[in-house]
């Protein structure tokens, strides 16, 4: 075990199989290793994942980076800090440049918190080495078909696609928004339903996209060296664009022709993106050129989906927990499946530090997964209705729609960015547990102020919204 791990805790007996090596699934093994937990990752992919473009990380995940020195300092290193440009339907300036600090919401977010702009594989490469300093490994190439569970035995279980299994004290599926789990915890897969929209999404080495001067002059960096991503919002469609020191990554919104599909691995030809392109008046020719410098096998054309809140995570007996995307997606437009996945794999593991605290530690971790379950879902739950409403907010979208609650694609409230996941878990999980098991009052604190959470559906959200009723995103979201 490494010595640069803070607050590492003596073996507790638990022992953990995480389903799935994304984020989530790697947050989750290097913290509950670090609460002394025995840990196994499996992953179905035949090796690490090394493509994808970028994604945002809030503060609220990055905080429990204090607890491992040198994947802090890494954090820093391999972030970016890129400033934002608005503009119109053609990429003309409308605001901007300006820092990512100035478009929160508010003005007391605490000091020296911001969000973070990552590179996917970069990120994803940071944990992998965090993992192998502290003496674990991803064992790849292990499908999981079937999730089980031997309450009487107090284990939890996976079938693999060869036919072998695989029992823990705790199964945690982070196996995505295609995983098996659901049907042990649910009966069935969630439901889901098309958005009506799709997205092109890319990114790849920036010195490839620079072989045409005309990008790199209509895409500088500022005077003083900072990136800048540009967001051009149309009345169908949004473009996105991002020229770093490393990547250009770029993608584009607009209405889902119907052969796109919700899989990294939908992978088309440029020419797909320059048919819509054409049909845009006076489209600006440097938009394609970018386009056109897309190498081949890299983009994907995903298609967004949409799932009504789910607010059981865990299996009759409490011994597989989904996390991350198998338990709440999130639409690109939400900007938090990263941070709530982590947010997530800090939950579950100060919970099962705290169950580990009593005389027969195995036999609380179904307390410890519901009282998870409990503090968590709310909070992600909320933070999913951004999805739907701001995706249908677009400009020349939804007409005289705007109804209660606030839509704003960078709306980042402090109770979002100033939350922390240990320190509210330490703080909630007796009431919590109390409530559970003896139905004592109690109330989340970690949902907008004054909100009164009422359950919602996609359609029924969207149908109130337009409407101008009352919804899940009334409340101080500042």
């Amino acid at each position: 075990m490494s010595e640069t791990v803070l607050g590492q805790s003596p073996p507790n007996g638990i022992s953990v199989l995480v389903v799935g090596a994304g984020v989530g699934g790697l947050m989750t093994a290097i913290e509950c290793s670090r609460r002394g937990c025995r840990v196994q990752i499996v992953e179905r992919a035949k090796s690490t994942v090394t493509t994808g473009d970028s994604f945002a990380i809030g503060p609220s995940a990055i905080a429990a980076f204090r607890n491992y020195p040198e994947m802090q300092a890494e954090n820093e290193l391999i972030a970016y800090n890129p400033l934002m440009k608005f503009c119109d339907h053609l990429g003309n300036l409308v605001k901007g440049p300006m820092d990512f600090k100035d478009l929160l919401a508010g003005a007391s977010v605490d000091e020296g918190k911001r969000i973070y702009r990552h590179s996917r594989p970069k990120f994803h490469a940071m944990l992998l080495a965090q993992l192998e300093r502290m003496g674990l490994k991803v064992e790849y190439g292990h499908q999981v078909v079937e999730y089980t569970e031997g309450i009487d035995r107090g284990l939890g279980g996976v079938v693999l696609k060869d036919g072998s299994r695989i029992e823990a004290d705790l199964v945690v599926a982070a196996d995505g928004l295609n995983g098996a789990s659901w049907h042990l915890i649910a009966g069935k897969p969630v439901p889901a339903r098309g958005s009506g929209d799709a997205i092109f999404r890319v990114a790849y080495p920036v010195e490839i996209a620079l072989k045409d001067p005309a990008i790199a002059e209509r895409f500088p960096f500022s005077e003083d060296g900072r990136d800048m991503i540009e967001m051009w919002m149309g009345p169908d469609y949004t473009f996105s664009v991002w020229r770093n020191h490393d990547e250009m990554s770029w993608a584009l919104s607009r209405p889902d022709p119907g052969t796109a599909k919700e899989s990294w691995g939908n992978k088309v030809d440029h020419a797909e993106v320059l048919k819509f392109t054409a049909t845009i008046p006076d489209w600006p020719e440097v938009a394609d050129r970018v386009i056109m410098t897309t190498p081949m096998d890299q983009l994907v054309d995903w298609k967004l989906m949409w799932r009504d809140p789910q607010p059981k995570w865990t299996s009759p007996g409490g011994r597989v927990v989904q996390l991350g995307d198998a338990a709440h997606t999130f639409l690109p437009q939400s900007g938090n499946g990263g941070t709530q996945a982590m947010e997530d794999a800090i939950s579950l593991a100060t919970c099962i530090s705290i169950a580990a605290m009593v005389k027969n530690p195995k036999e609380s971790i179904p307390d410890a997964t519901r009282v998870h379950n409990l503090l968590r879902f709310e909070r992600v739950s909320c933070l999913q209705a951004f999805g739907p409403v701001n995706g249908n907010s677009k400009p020349g979208k939804a007409p005289g729609g705007g109804g209660g609650g606030k839509s704003n694609l960078l709306h980042v409230g402090k109770w979002i960015l100033n939350y922390d996941p240990e320190k509210y878990t330490v703080e909630n999980y007796q009431k919590a547990l109390a409530h559970l098991k003896e139905g004592l009052p109690f109330q989340n604190t970690n949902t907008p102020p004054g909100l009164v959470y009422r359950p919602w559906t996609i359609e029924g959200l969207l149908k109130a919204h337009e409407n101008g009723e009352p919804t899940i995103l009334d409340g101080d979201w500042d």
